[in-house]
């Protein structure tokens, strides 16, 4: 009886006269006489690996959806259905027994078995969007194979089921502390701080300051960045001595052929180019090369170099991509930076959870909350179009956290935003002889109060706006015995009123730096400290 249904079994997996080899729709072969194929996607894992796959029939209709899916749509199609119906599904087969001697009607069956269970799952869950793939799976070879237990009644209501979209933008509006965006004050502009001080000239820390930079400014997902060659910064202005800097980004359109098929000019502003710019100069040394089938091929630099050989690349004969980085390496980058440097949330007291894809909300929900157009967002984020930005202006006005005078205090020790020094005295002070130099806080409310705060070390014309930014300039000296509690009370009321009276999330947003570096001058008086 084995025997019969093992050859009937096996019957059925010739008549779907699978390929030894394909072409994916970028024109890439692919070996799939195996269990194990390799589909051309270098930023992200693309091995797919059907040995764990128990029933033989189940394993030749899969393999012939991926080949559907990677020649008629794209690799990254095949990958990604590979991906939902192996969860789904095939992590369920022990349970249901999906087993290669089943009987046509017992398969049949247990199939429906197992899509129920994974409907009913994903409903309490609420992610029924999730198994869109898994169903769009069964209703294709209900169609196609239906002689091998794929029953054309059950994918007939399936076809009835109303699927919701993936639903867009969730962390933004939770606000997860761990997923969503990161607060622009308490949390990005310390990442920022850091990255400005950061002075290693280590490869790999270049590396890591390069991704942080650019995920910061363009919020771009990471497999843009893969794919960037150094070839990709170009000066516009080589004889100046103020370079303008314009970065060629692939945009990477699921429908491209390959990766590097569309690219748009994006402006670089010098912060952010120094960071490219030190990373190609410590490049310019390394020489890549691949064994390309025999023959020694040498390969242009990407901007992001993997240490070692992309395997991915290599076994789908991409010699160009020999050395890209994955995107989890990408992601891997931004993590070393943060731990390196011990980056603590002052929202969590931990140390930060920090992504691509956080930074690319934080960078949509500050743009948002600036007051940019939904067209020109998508624009930036490399959207298509205007529907997935929604989320970022919802979030927008509720945005702004409330602020006191104990949480800012406590947020201080993080934030470290004063860079100053505290002195007892003029005579301790820089430019302490010089009348010009002495720093007064006036009560806007009350402009009959005043009171000497410090003094500007700056020995040459200062352009900041006294006496609130001083806070933020090195050189600042305030006195510990000034009334900085004072400024810090009217800075909070300034900023309640100011959201109150404009409803403005910028308005309160611009101060809060300010506010922080007053609580910590507050503080360092109030402890007795001498420095920061």
């Amino acid at each position: 009886m084995n025997q019969l249904l093992q050859q009937a079994r096996d019957n059925n997996d010739s008549r779907l006269n699978l390929p030894d080899t394909f072409f994916t729709r970028e024109g890439v072969k692919v070996e799939s006489a195996g269990d194990v194929w390799v589909l051309p996607l270098l930023y992200r894992h693309s091995r797919l690996d059907f040995s764990r796959i128990q029933s033989g029939t189940l394993k030749a209709v899969v393999k012939s959806c991926i080949i559907d899916q990677a020649t008629r749509v794209s690799s990254h199609a095949g990958v990604q259905y590979w991906s939902d119906i192996s969860a789904a599904i095939f992590s369920k087969q022990t349970d249901y027994s999906l087993v290669s001697d089943l009987s046509i009607d017992d398969l049949e069956l247990r199939l429906i078995a197992v899509m129920e269970a994974a409907i009913n799952e994903a409903r309490k869950r609420h992610r029924l969007w999730a198994l869109y793939r898994p169903i769009q799976w069964y209703i294709w070879c209900a169609e196609n194979y239906p002689e091998f237990g794929f029953s054309e009644i059950y994918a007939h209501e399936l076809e009835a089921m109303e699927i919701p979209g993936n639903p867009k933008g969730e962390a933004v509006r939770q606000e997860d502390p761990d997923r969503g965006p990161l607060h622009r004050t308490l949390e990005l502009q310390l990442i920022i701080n850091t990255l400005k001080q950061d002075n290693s000239m280590e490869y790999e820390h270049l590396q890591q300051k390069a991704a942080i930079a650019l995920s910061i400014a363009f919020g771009r997902n990471p497999a843009n960045l893969t794919f960037l060659k150094e070839t990709d910064l170009i000066n516009l202005t080589p004889d100046s001595d103020s370079p303008c800097y314009i970065l060629r980004m692939p945009r990477i359109k699921k429908r491209q052929l390959a990766p590097r098929d569309d690219m748009v000019d994006e402006y670089l502003e010098p912060d952010i180019a120094k960071h490219l710019v030190a990373l190609i100069n410590a490049s310019q040394h390394k020489k890549l090369v691949v064994d390309a089938d025999g023959s020694v091929r040498e390969i242009e630099r990407p901007l992001f170099i993997k240490p070692t050989e992309n395997s991915y690349a290599l076994e789908s004969k991409r010699w160009d991509d020999a050395f890209n980085m994955m995107s989890t390496g990408i992601a891997n980058l931004i993590r070393g930076f943060i731990k390196r440097h011990n980056l603590i949330s002052p929202l969590t007291g931990e140390l930060m959870h920090v992504t691509p894809r956080r930074l690319r909300y934080t960078l949509a929900t500050g743009l948002a909350v600036e007051g940019i157009s939904k067209r020109e967002l998508a624009r930036i984020l490399d959207h298509t179009d205007t529907q997935h930005v929604q989320v970022y202006f919802e979030m927008a006005g509720r945005i702004v956290e409330h602020l006191d005078k104990a949480t800012t205090k406590a947020l201080s020790n993080y934030l470290n935003f004063f860079k100053g020094k505290v002195v007892d005295s003029d005579i301790e002070a820089v430019n302490g002889d010089r009348d010009d130099k002495y720093l007064i806080f006036v009560d806007e409310q009350n402009p009959t109060v005043q009171s000497d705060i410090g003094v500007c070390g700056e020995s040459s014309v200062c352009h900041l706006d006294p006496p609130y930014s001083c806070y933020l300039c090195p050189k600042f000296q305030p006195y510990r015995h000034a009334d900085h509690e004072q400024v810090l009370d009217c800075l909070l009321a300034s900023r309640t009123e100011r959201l109150e009276k404009y409803e403005n999330a910028r308005l309160g947003i611009q101060l809060d730096e300010v506010i922080s570096a007053v609580a910590q001058v507050v503080k360092i008086c109030e402890e007795g400290q001498e420095n920061v």
